[in-house]
């Protein structure tokens, strides 16, 4: 039995489920939760002065590998910042470690995706952050599109075609860019990765096929998983 530690600004069991949808049998995933109540820099500030502790805590499990959740506060502190977390966790444990952003960007580069649309759930200021960090690594959002969310409890209970609907419109207006970026693991679009893919023929990166790829990578166990897209396929 393989463990992941997963930390989550909102984690909750039932985050599992598309996870436990692509994650091949005999993993366990162990998370914890940052609590983060609303998606402002109060909130992630607030978070961040307990966040080594929670790594303290979580590592003294028996893990195979430990992945940072939460796009938004990975990005706060500006562009670069996910290398910064992963210095700080590298003090405090000998576990192998990413975030979901540097899986993002390790996702768009196996994809060959330099020009990326963007649809996500977020406020505008969260978009323009998210580009801004992406931008760092030399993957350009061309285009960007939000619902305008700041909770991750209303975010949950939005339907996956609010998801392929943004994306659709992004894709209708910008064929010609590589792909398109779903952020965000409340936002519950797994189910409709494949039908973008196959309706506008553009590669689709999300949240958690990053970051579940990234772990399995990092565990040796990388295998094609299909039915979630490209990435996985």
């Amino acid at each position: 039995m393989k463990q992941i530690g997963l930390i989550s600004p909102n984690f909750s069991e039932d985050t599992l489920a598309d996870v436990h949808k692509i994650l091949p049998e005999g993993i366990h995933v162990e998370g914890r939760n940052l609590d983060v109540a609303r998606y402002i820099d109060s909130e992630f500030h607030r978070v961040e002065q307990t966040f080594a502790d929670v790594v303290r805590e979580l590592t003294r499990q028996p893990l195979d590998f430990l992945m940072i959740t939460g796009e938004l506060f990975l990005s706060y502190k500006g562009p670069g910042s996910d290398r910064q977390i992963l210095a700080l966790v590298s003090e405090i444990t000998s576990v192998p470690a990413s975030t979901v952003l540097t899986a993002v960007v390790h996702a768009c580069q196996a994809l060959n995706l330099r020009r990326v649309v963007m649809a996500s759930p977020f406020p505008e200021d969260q978009d323009l952050r998210l580009s801004r960090f992406l931008a760092h690594d030399k993957i350009e959002v061309v285009a960007h599109r939000c619902l305008g969310y700041n909770n991750s409890k209303v975010i949950w209970d939005l339907s996956p075609e609010t998801g392929y609907e943004l994306a659709s419109a992004l894709l209708r207006e910008n064929p010609d860019v590589d792909g398109v970026y779903l952020p965000c693991n409340k936002w519950r679009i797994t189910s409709v990765i494949e039908r973008i893919e196959k309706d506008f023929g553009k590669p689709v990166v999300t949240n958690t096929q990053a970051w579940v790829l990234e772990a399995l990578r990092g565990m040796g166990m990388a295998q094609p998983i299909p039915g979630f897209g490209r990435l996985l396929r």
